[in-house]
């Protein structure tokens, strides 16, 4: 399977996962009127919707507004695992529909996983990738053709990474 194949897949299946998650909430939500299940509910779809935003990769004006250092966690792998582990443990609360979305959810950020292991390049279209843990100003690298030929210690031939910052 070629990586655009792939990414289109996982895509398409993170949309699909999303909005039976958010159908889920909703009917949930729906047919048990309680304050804390409304409110529960509500906050699991507005992190659901925020996710399906991101797998569906626009519109575009709302990406603008949530792609900044505040939520720009969202596009990472480390943040969409942490949503999605956020909505699957509510949605293990919600009877037999709940506890099989959660399964699938939980089911397809480890599939990306695995996924990304054989196919790298495949994961790096999917999320952006960090620069380090220690950055302060949020930057994060995309896939854009650049290579860097570092080493680990975060040296190249013209210093350091750090000396290039402001």
């Amino acid at each position: 399977m070629g990586t655009k194949s792939l990414v289109r897949s996982f895509r398409a299946t993170s949309v699909c996962v999303y909005l039976l998650n958010l159908t889920v909430i909703i009917n949930w939500s729906l047919y048990n009127p309680i304050y804390l299940n409304v409110l529960i509910g509500t906050m699991t779809s507005i992190a659901t919707l925020a996710m399906l935003l991101v797998a569906m990769n626009g519109p575009k004006f709302l990406l603008q507004l949530i792609d900044n250092s505040r939520f720009g966690f969202l596009f990472t792998f480390r943040g969409r695992y942490l949503m999605d582990l956020f909505v699957s443990l509510f949605l293990y609360a919600m009877e037999i529909w709940g506890i099989l979305m959660a399964t699938a959810t939980l089911g397809l950020i480890f599939g990306i996983r695995f996924a990304g292991v054989r196919h790298p390049e495949a994961f790096r279209i999917l999320f952006r990738q960090s620069a380090d843990f220690d950055d302060e100003e949020g930057t994060v690298y995309t896939d854009t053709g650049d290579t860097y030929d570092g080493t680990y210690d975060g040296t190249y031939d013209g210093g350091t990474l750090e000396s290039g910052r402001r």
